[in-house]
């Protein structure tokens, strides 16, 4: 039977009870009170009980324990289920995040908690991570690609690394899972001259300026459709801007295109995005700016090199991301050093701008002393 006592010069009671295989176990309680010495000296036994009766679950435990630390210092463990956890998660984010991101963060999270089931509705502090690798196999035989599924896991991880911060679990359990390899699809670049019947395809004035501003600053889909006049000096001709992937400060010349097309915008005002009709569009989705680019692709009579992915989709290798790489590839072409090129798109290591540079048997226009146009 349960019971307590002191030792000499200790102020506290320590319990004694049995454990689930009869042995004899003797701890410290940390309490001073003796009633509440004996309420935890039961629940211990209890538990132990419940634990050779299989009747114990993990949520069971969390009570017991989360009751006792509210008896001890006047505040429980945290009870918040993994579903409620998640949901002011991506609240939480969402001034933090640019659209395309929390549109992902969410599919991740609904996906997850599809995956879970019942358990999305126990306490988040029951995770472990057979529950993440559980997920990762559910994407990947689903036919995630690896680097979707990689995605996924790391989404998860940033959420409950936050978690981990605030005290709401113990671990993450995300690091515990391995994850699979990936090897990552490369895009193709555009010739100058394929550059001009994009332009040419563009179904509006503003469509026109992003691709301008995607292939002769190679700034990312995200980045060009967030600039505004703002980021442009037309008296010294250059244009300079923060990197919403890394916090990189970006400023490099404006090409003499861009410059041309940027003058005649400036006819009808310059506040605001340089974009307008654009500015607030989601990039992903089927009606998004990704694949608005895609149509235009195939308007100017290109082809988008569609191609099998890693998972169940097809991929294709002509995306508005091409441009970037377009951009680096002709510097390249052209005898820019790799430490300029570097500096231009603002990449932070060689061997990601390495893939950038798709360096061709022949040159893509004539070699100038500026990057060429799309005349």
């Amino acid at each position: 039977m349960a019971t307590v006592f002191k030792r000499p010069g200790s102020p506290f009671w320590f319990a004694c009870y049995a454990d689930q295989s009869g042995k004899t176990v003797r701890r410290s309680t940390k309490a001073a009170d003796k009633a509440t010495a004996i309420r935890m000296t039961l629940e211990w036994e209890e538990l132990e009980r419940a634990a050779k009766e299989g009747r114990a679950t993990v949520t069971t435990f969390q009570k017991v324990v989360s009751d006792i630390s509210k008896r001890a210092i006047g505040e429980g463990l945290s009870s918040q289920t993994t579903r409620e956890y998640l949901t002011e998660w991506l609240v939480s984010i969402k001034k933090k995040t640019t659209l395309g991101t929390q549109d992902r963060y969410n599919a991740t999270v609904r996906q997850f908690l599809k995956a879970l089931d019942h358990i999305a509705d126990q306490p988040l502090r029951g995770l472990t991570p057979r529950h993440i690798e559980l997920f990762l196999n559910t994407r990947l035989d689903g036919g995630a690609a690896p680097k979707t599924a990689i995605v996924d896991i790391k989404t998860l991880g940033s959420a409950l690394r936050r978690a981990e911060r605030y005290g709401f679990i113990d671990k993450n359990p995300v690091p515990a899972v391995k994850l699979p390899k990936s090897v990552s699809s490369e895009r193709e670049v555009f010739t100058m001259d394929e550059i001009g019947k994009l332009v040419n395809a563009a179904p509006n004035p503003d469509w026109k300026t992003l691709i301008y501003l995607g292939v002769f600053t190679g700034a990312r889909l995200g980045d060009c459709v967030g600039l505004s006049w703002d980021n442009i000096d037309t008296e010294d001709a250059m244009i300079g801007y923060t990197q919403k992937k890394t916090g990189k400060n970006v400023v490099l010349p404006v090409h003499r295109d861009l410059l041309h097309h940027l003058h005649a915008l400036s006819e009808s005002g310059t506040l605001g995005p340089l974009c307008r009709s654009l500015a607030l569009k989601k990039q992903s989705g089927s009606h998004g700016l990704s694949e608005g680019f895609k149509r235009i692709v195939v308007r100017a009579g290109l082809d988008l090199r569609v191609v099998k992915g890693k998972g169940t989709r097809n991929f294709a290798r002509r995306t508005f991301h091409s441009l970037r790489h377009t951009f680096s590839s002709v510097l390249a072409n052209q005898g820019v050093s790799e430490e300029m090129r570097m500096k231009l798109t603002g990449h932070s290591s060689r061997e990601m701008h390495q893939r950038y540079s798709h360096h061709d048997n022949e040159a893509l226009q004539k070699a100038m002393d500026s990057m060429p146009g799309t005349a």
